[in-house]
């Protein structure tokens, strides 16, 4: 819309009031709305650029946002609401980019964690804490941090499943894999490349390798396609009622420990669950 990446922080708060209004204005009942707000919310799908940018949030910068949408919200009439906001989101200092992971360094955090101290009733907000480990999830929540967003690992975890099983069926009809799956949507995503375009850069063999591996993942954007659709169907009808040999299983999917049965499904599931397992434990430690 020919807008600047980052927008005052005035311009975001005043929008973020008028949703709230609008909000406010819908409620049904007893179940009162809560808020998240905040100024430093980064791209979808992780960083674009070099991750040696990465800037964690500065202490002051979190009391300037909460003032700021405190003010927007009252100009709206809606400093009720405001008396809902339960989070505000930050930058603690993790991040992913197409082949790496910027990790938590709870030393360099511990200023912005500090000043939570000021805001109470209020918890940080993380975006990006995708492929982080569970040590660092853990100490993100007991840092302050206890709202963690997660996207691309879920559906970074449904393709590794996917290409997984396609290596399998190949493997169970007797030959070396030859990436059935892979192709299809290889094709798909050349024929629509608006999804990926603009996010990969490099040769021929860096684009092939991003579409696929990157840690974006922005293939997920093309699983709902039609003809990728049909693809994981031909793969999951190649594999209904087989029985997947363990060290088959252990070969191409090693993460997952295998049951009784296994199907098509509870592999795929079982793949996404594991992450899932992941930010439960780190929660709940």
């Amino acid at each position: 819309l020919g807008e600047p990446i980052a927008l005052p922080d005035s311009v975001t708060a005043e929008r973020a009031a008028r949703l709230a209004a609008v909000a406010e204005a819908h409620r049904r009942g007893d179940h009162l709305p809560v808020y998240v707000i905040g100024t430093e919310v980064p791209v979808p799908g992780g960083a674009v650029d070099g991750l040696d940018h990465l800037q964690i949030t500065a202490p002051e910068s979190v009391s300037t946002t909460y003032e700021v949408h405190r003010e927007a919200f009252a100009a709206a009439g809606q400093i009720e609401a405001f008396g809902r906001v339960i989070a505000l989101v930050v930058q603690p200092g993790v991040e992913f980019g197409h082949d790496a992971v910027v990790h938590y360094s709870p030393e360099k955090a511990r200023a912005l964690s500090a000043t939570l101290s000021d805001l109470s009733g209020v918890v940080f907000e993380a975006h990006s804490t995708d492929y982080q480990t569970e040590e660092g999830l853990r100490h993100l929540v007991a840092d302050g941090f206890s709202i963690l967003k997660v996207g691309p690992w879920l559906t970074f975890a449904l393709r590794e499943a996917l290409y997984g099983l396609d290596a399998i069926a190949d493997v169970l009809d007797g030959h070396a894999p030859r990436n059935r799956l892979m192709g299809a949507i290889e094709q798909v995503m050349q024929a629509r490349p608006d999804n990926w375009a603009k996010y990969y850069h490099g040769d021929a063999t860096d684009l092939w390798l991003q579409r696929h591996f990157s840690y974006s993942d922005r293939i997920r954007y093309y699983w709902p396609d039609p003809a990728a659709e049909a693809a994981v169907a031909a793969l999951r009808a190649r594999l209904a009622g087989r029985t997947i040999p363990e060290p088959v299983l252990r070969q191409y999917l090693p993460a997952l420990t295998r049951a009784e049965a296994a199907s098509f499904d509870s592999l795929v599931l079982r793949s996404i669950e594991t992450v899932l397992a992941t930010y439960h434990a780190a929660v709940h430690a």
